[in-house]
């Protein structure tokens, strides 16, 4: 009965009842795509860094900078301990005895594989144009098994390096930078003055601007002899089972091996902060928009308690008591958000499908050729749970207004 009596109601007041699912399916629909549009852009620019860049990076210094003399003069745990005046030593940085720690690494649970590698700045030139990249000297077997950048070459074979005499892969930015292609020999140069020509046998793009306009690849022995690091290796980077682990697991390395292990979120802490920051703001957007109709629900059912206090009162009179009323509205409430929510769903679906469609070229921190749209379940169970709260909420009052009347004083025409 009670729940005939509120879709009674509701169909009474048809434009009314339209106004306020039209604003709940339209706050439904905008958090979907906004959520989906702001989770794409992170996803695509967290997996590719991830991907292509490996998901634990080992350095070759220590976390941080220790006074041994002192501390062993000063055992106080909190003590401050500073040296003045301290010349600068030139000491050669690099991950000692890097092949046993590589193997050490493998056998860890939770490690899918690790490779070593040596980084250093060098500028390309190529005609009049110029342009400067970190270099990465790689084993191209095992650097295709930590990353994905193998899989994403658009022109030429990363195993070439193994194949061609001072062969180089570049980025796509640098590549368009230089106007250099494939087949094209390009001088490379090193701030210890090392010196190369070498010939582009590939070019890859990763999707991350800051990767594809900065990063080129040689062989190691070929980048150890460019940067002046003959038989160094002072990176090691690691592939997980989980990239979501990261961080556990280069607690634990660094533990092992005594020098500053990065996770991938500790290296794009930035960019993460970012990222949180824009899901704040989607959420708080979203958020005032279901506020805006939960407050149109709230106005309707008002309105409808104030036509029909003599109805309200004819049901108190046939036996109704507080609780039944206060349920005839809250359900109106309810029925208001299932069927906004329902149709709010199933619009947002179409919607994120029809601008992940959209030919939308953009280059920014990520290169695109359309809107990055990322679906998960938890963003529709959110949105309809919000949309459900916000509108039974809403409902609460009309209803324990509507339970208030005094039959009696009503008839009386008190009200």
């Amino acid at each position: 009965m009670r729940w005939f009596i509120s879709i009674r109601y509701l169909l009474a007041h048809m434009r009314q009842s339209l106004v306020c699912v039209a604003g709940v399916t339209i706050s439904v629909m905008m958090f979907i795509v906004m959520d989906a549009m702001m989770q794409g852009f992170t996803d695509k620019f967290i997996i590719e860094t991830v991907e292509s860049s490996g998901h634990i990076t080992v350095h070759d210094e220590p976390r941080e900078t220790r006074t041994r003399i002192l501390e062993q003069a000063y055992r106080d745990p909190n003590a401050v301990l500073v040296v003045e005046g301290v010349k600068p030593r030139d000491q050669v940085k690099k991950i000692k005895n890097p092949t046993g720690l590589v193997a050490t690494i493998r056998r860890m649970p939770g490690i899918a594989a690790a490779a070593p590698q040596v980084t250093g700045d060098a500028i390309a030139t190529y005609g009049t144009k110029t342009i400067n990249l970190s270099m990465y000297g790689v084993d191209p077997d095992q650097i295709t098994a930590v990353t994905t950048i193998g899989d994403q070459m658009i022109s030429g074979d990363f195993k070439r390096l193994k194949t061609a005499a001072d062969g180089v892969i570049l980025g796509r930015g640098v590549s368009d930078v230089l106007g250099a292609h494939l087949g094209d020999n390009i001088t490379l140069a090193s701030s210890t003055g090392g010196r190369a020509v070498c010939k582009v046998v590939g070019i890859f793009q990763t999707g991350v601007t800051p990767v594809d306009y900065s990063r080129g690849y040689m062989l190691l022995q070929n980048a150890q002899t460019l940067l002046d690091k003959k038989n160094i290796v002072n990176e090691i980077v690691i592939r997980t089972d989980d990239y979501t682990k990261a961080r556990d697991l280069a607690g634990q390395i660094e533990s092992i091996c005594g020098y500053k292990t990065e996770s991938w979120q500790e290296a794009n802490e930035n960019f993460l902060k970012i990222f949180r920051i824009q899901t704040i703001i989607t959420y708080f957007i979203t958020g005032a928009l279901l506020v805006v109709a939960a407050f149109g629900v709230l106005n309707i059912l008002i309105m409808a308690v104030l036509e029909r206090v003599n109805d309200i009162a004819i049901l108190k009179s046939f036996g109704f008591s507080r609780n039944d009323i206060t349920q005839i509205y809250v359900l109106q409430g309810l029925v208001i958000g299932l069927i906004g929510s329902a149709i709010g769903l199933g619009i947002g679906k179409l919607a994120v499908e029809g601008l992940r469609r959209l030919p939308i070229q953009m280059e920014g921190l990520v290169k695109v050729e359309g809107l990055l749209m990322s679906e998960h379940a938890s963003q529709y169970i959110q949105a309809f749970i919000g949309a459900m709260l916000v509108t039974l909420l809403a409902s609460v009052y009309p209803a324990r207004r509507a339970a208030k009347y005094d039959p009696v004083e009503v008839i009386r025409g008190a009200h």
